[in-house]
């Protein structure tokens, strides 16, 4: 009778053991496949980059960068809307147009970037505060978030002044890059214009012989005198399937991704964060990537969460945006 009861519970044991380890979850090693544009967006990704095999990635991630398409917002859109990639960082305006024009395909990962910009003048201008544009016209570009940042802006300080995207020589000034162009040349008297275009502006004015831009006034500093919302510019959403099939996974990257951030904000780092930046084809040279990195400062930012989503939601309803349903802000499971 004993050794039929030494049996029993031998198997039982054995049972048991065999569903325990049924139970156990294997390890998800998917790779993730991140995008990110040039300029602030993308600076904060930089260490993550460097640690993770460079741009070639490594069996956790792959990295494309979209700095040589020539729509590179659109163009990272459609692949993330394609499947070709996971993760992609953008401007925060643009992050809620396509969710809600893709049918909720997407999560906002977190805020990266505040405010990237400035109001920058040729040697006859000068512009210490909003008050000094009065009936003069400020040329910014058409596409992306600052001519809709800047009329607002105005319009809530009451100043009159023109915002112009079309060069005095009748130029359009269409995207960021055309405005790099027009303040190189030097035909705009006054522009407000994002990091990195204020440092590479400067950066080849001076190596031409010519006299940089002078930066006058952050636009953080009018828009919090004048807006009830923080400047929240750029962000990181996600492929809402590759987020719900998996969540370990991002929330693994969420934690390397804090910590590229914090590293890269870090003035302590600004050598080393400067070198990563340009690694990774994200800023030209690493004169501009200091310069950029010493103006934004603490604007390569990590928010997430629920300050996330209600920062996001004072600053679409500021600028007029529709904003997105509650299932396009993503929050940690640990």
């Amino acid at each position: 009778m004993k050794k039929l009861l030494a049996t029993f519970l031998t198997i039982a044991i054995t049972l048991l053991t065999l569903v325990g380890c049924g139970e156990s979850k294997t390890p998800d090693n998917t790779q993730i496949k991140v995008g990110f544009l040039s300029g602030p967006t993308g600076v904060g990704m930089a260490k993550l980059i460097n640690d993770n095999g460079g741009l070639e990635g490594n069996e956790k991630y792959s990295f494309r960068s979209y700095a040589a398409e020539k729509s590179p917002t659109e163009a990272a859109k459609g692949e993330l809307l394609a499947g070709k990639i996971d993760v992609i960082c953008l401007p925060t305006n643009e992050a809620a147009v396509y969710f809600n024009t893709t049918d909720d395909n997407c999560v906002i990962l977190s805020i990266n970037t505040l405010n990237t910009l400035f109001f920058i003048s040729d040697e006859n201008n000068t512009v210490t505060s909003l008050a000094d544009l009065k009936d003069k016209t400020v040329y910014t570009c058409e596409k992306g978030t600052p001519k809709v940042v800047l009329e607002h802006l105005l319009a809530q300080a009451n100043i009159n002044a023109t915002v112009s995207t079309v060069s005095p020589g009748g130029e359009t000034i269409g995207s960021p890059d055309d405005l790099k162009q027009q303040i190189i040349k030097g035909t705009v008297p006054i522009a407000f214009a994002p990091e990195p275009i204020v440092s590479a502006t400067s950066f080849a004015r001076s190596n031409s012989g010519k006299t940089p831009y002078s930066v006058d006034l952050s636009c953080d500093d009018a828009w919090n005198a004048n807006c009830d919302s923080t400047l929240a510019m750029g962000c990181i959403i996600a492929s809402k399937s590759f987020v719900e099939k998996h969540p370990t996974v991002i929330d693994e990257f969420l934690t390397e991704y804090k910590a590229s951030i914090e590293y890269i904000s870090s003035s302590q780092n600004i050598d080393s964060a400067a070198t990563y930046v340009v690694n990774a084809g994200i800023l030209p040279n690493a004169t501009v990537a200091k310069s950029a990195l010493q103006n934004l400062g603490n604007s390569i930012a990590y928010i997430d969460g629920k300050a996330m989503k209600t920062t996001l939601q004072e600053f679409y309803k500021e600028l007029g945006i529709k904003s997105p349903a509650d299932a396009f802000y993503y929050e940690k499971k640990n």
